[in-house]
């Protein structure tokens, strides 16, 4: 696959050199910019990978690296994604104190930009970027292999980070939310996924699947919009998602905004939530707790998402090399929207 790919591009990568020598791409980056904090068995290993790959060592960006840069970018699809002023905040409790900035950089919900708009950040001589719920295509990818810096992903937890992912596994949080709602009787539920990033998208119908089959129930019911997950795709999808499947007696949305648009739909045409129809989502914030009937929901840690991946740059920016992988537990948070009358 490495081969392909360097035919493909012209030049092999930093993460070719890593995954030739089996460490992350950090370490592979520490060898370079800082020897003295790998071991002489490691970095031999690395120079020997450097010279069987060919690899040139992107010069600007290595010395970008050592300049002392305390600028942190930070990338979100929209300011208005869930969980990104709660992600943002925690992770600048950390990072601040330490004299690091973060600049938030909005990408729209947009691939075909992607690889300037990395581009761009990179010219501003960031220490470290950060990516919230955010794909990257392949060759934003390579860049930010070449680049060096430290990466953090967070969001959905995957094994394609570009560096270090810090977050919760949605399958999970989808099939523990589907069980629940099963163990209350509901028969008929359904799926509401507003617009949202592919990694997430994936996960959320990995989990809605293998958990509607757990129980013998048949997962087709589910919709999905382009629509941001806002109220507004709530309150004007529920009509048609109750005009297509009558039989619904439980929506399940991808965003508790999403669920407080549905939910103020119900209220609108007389429909009473729960009795005529329940609903849930994924997600948890203050919002859910206020709404009427209170949401029912699987809780998203958000804010422990945006300490634990400060802690996570922080240790990666003196030089240290954390875990790649860092899954955070999520809540079930029962409340009345679900409760059978």
């Amino acid at each position: 696959m490495a081969e392909k790919r360097r035919r493909s591009t012209g030049k092999s990568t930093l993460a070719d050199v890593a995954r030739l020598v089996g460490v992350s791409t950090m370490t592979a980056s520490r060898a370079l910019r800082m020897p003295e904090k790998v071991s002489s068995d490691i970095r031999e290993r690395i120079e020997a990978a450097i010279a069987e790959l060919g690899y040139v060592p992107n010069v600007q960006a290595r010395n970008l690296a050592s300049a002392s840069s305390k600028l942190i970018t930070m990338v979100v699809p929209s300011f208005v994604t869930p969980g990104c002023a709660a992600v943002s905040e925690a992770l600048q409790a950390i990072l601040r104190p330490e004299g690091y900035n973060v600049m938030l950089a909005e990408a729209n919900h947009s691939a075909a930009g992607e690889n300037e708009l990395i581009e761009m950040l990179l010219s501003y001589n960031p220490a470290a970027m950060v990516h919230f719920n955010f794909d990257n295509v392949e060759a934003a990818h390579r860049l930010l292999s070449n680049s060096g810096l430290p990466v953090i992903d967070i969001g959905g937890v995957h094994h394609d980070s570009a560096g270090i992912s810090v977050g919760v596994d949605y399958a999970k949080a989808v099939r523990l939310l589907v069980q629940a709602l099963v163990e209350k009787g509901f028969r008929h539920p359904g799926l509401l996924c507003s617009q949202t990033s592919n990694t997430l998208f994936s996960q959320l119908l990995n989990g809605w699947h293998s958990g509607m089959l757990a129980h013998n129930l048949s997962p087709h019911r589910v919709v999905t919009s382009p629509l941001p997950p806002g109220f507004a795709a709530g309150h004007a999808l529920l009509a048609d998602i109750q005009l297509t499947w009558p039989e619904i007696d439980v929506l399940i949305c991808t965003a508790e905004e999403v669920a407080c648009g549905a939910m103020m739909a119900c209220h609108a045409a007389g429909i009473a939530v729960p009795s005529q129809l329940a609903i849930a989502s994924i997600g948890g914030g203050q919002l859910s707790a206020v709404c009427s009937p209170p949401l029912t929901t699987v809780t998203l840690p958000y804010g422990e998402m945006g300490k634990l991946a400060g802690k996570r740059l922080l240790a990666a920016l003196l030089g240290e090399d954390p875990p790649v992988w860092n899954e955070l537990p999520v809540t079930l948070q029962l409340r009345a929207s679900t409760e059978k009358i």
